[in-house]
């Protein structure tokens, strides 16, 4: 990985994550988030690149899930 960027909590919804901290801790436990970096005795951070592939990917199961549905009603 060459000149990662590290996001704080703040930033991740200018990349698109919307959720709480809450939430996302919930999901990273979960193994449905990617992890946190520890950047200091009270600062975590997020690789942005990994951020950006996580919001990618839940668009890509929503575009998948329409074509699904789509699918489904043109078979029934």
């Amino acid at each position: 990985m060459r000149n990662p960027k590290l996001l704080p909590f703040f930033d991740l919804h200018d990349h698109g994550v919307l959720l709480g901290r809450r939430q996302i801790d919930r999901l990273e436990a979960e193994g449905k988030f990617p992890k946190r970096v520890p950047i200091g005795a009270n600062r975590v951070g997020w690789v942005a690149t990994e951020i950006d592939d996580w919001v990618n990917a839940a668009i890509a199961r929503r575009v998948r899930t329409i074509a699904v549905q789509e699918l489904a009603e043109r078979v029934a």
